[in-house]
């Protein structure tokens, strides 16, 4: 999911779910195009998951480090200046530290901004994470953010991926 945020009163969110191409065994998944939903910049509830995420951090990182049986799939969502000016959020997979700098991998392709390509190599300021999930034996644990937006769209409008990804959440 990549959010867009303008320095106009609304955001474009494109929900690119990307984590699905690991469980899913349709492989059209991936010429799927990705449904966009305009969300308020200020919305209230995208910035306290944010905060809980950057608070929860720990907990991500030591099941990163040392994960329980059947975790997998760790990702972050992240921040990256757009062309035009605004920022567009990303997911990061493949997380690792070294040498004291965070490095993930572009899990999805950005749209708004030329010159980055899915799987480019990053340094991020975990600081400025707004997410995080991983899988574990087939629950998402944490993707808050994910599983706001989604309920946001009517449910009789959801497809059959969205449903099944809001059914991972514990």
């Amino acid at each position: 999911m990549a959010l867009r945020m303008k320095p106009k009163p609304f955001v474009w969110v494109t929900v690119t779910f990307f984590f699905l191409l690991f469980f899913s065994c349709d492989k059209n998944a991936v010429d799927r195009p990705s449904p966009e939903i305009e969300v308020d910049q200020s919305d209230k509830e995208i910035e306290k998951i944010a905060e809980n995420a950057r608070r929860a951090l720990p907990t991500f990182f030591r099941n990163l480090t040392r994960p329980e049986a059947g975790a997998d799939n760790f990702f972050v969502k992240y921040p990256l200046s757009a062309d035009d000016g605004g920022t567009e959020q990303v997911w990061l997979g493949n997380i690792h530290f070294k040498e004291g700098i965070y490095y993930g991998r572009l899990a999805n392709m950005p749209k708004l901004q030329s010159g980055r390509k899915k799987n480019n190599l990053i340094t991020f300021d975990p600081d400025k994470i707004t997410d995080w999930m991983y899988i574990q034996n087939g629950k998402i644990i944490g993707g808050q953010s994910i599983k706001y937006l989604l309920e946001k769209i009517p449910e009789n409008q959801r497809s059959e991926d969205q449903r099944k990804i809001l059914l991972m959440f514990n």
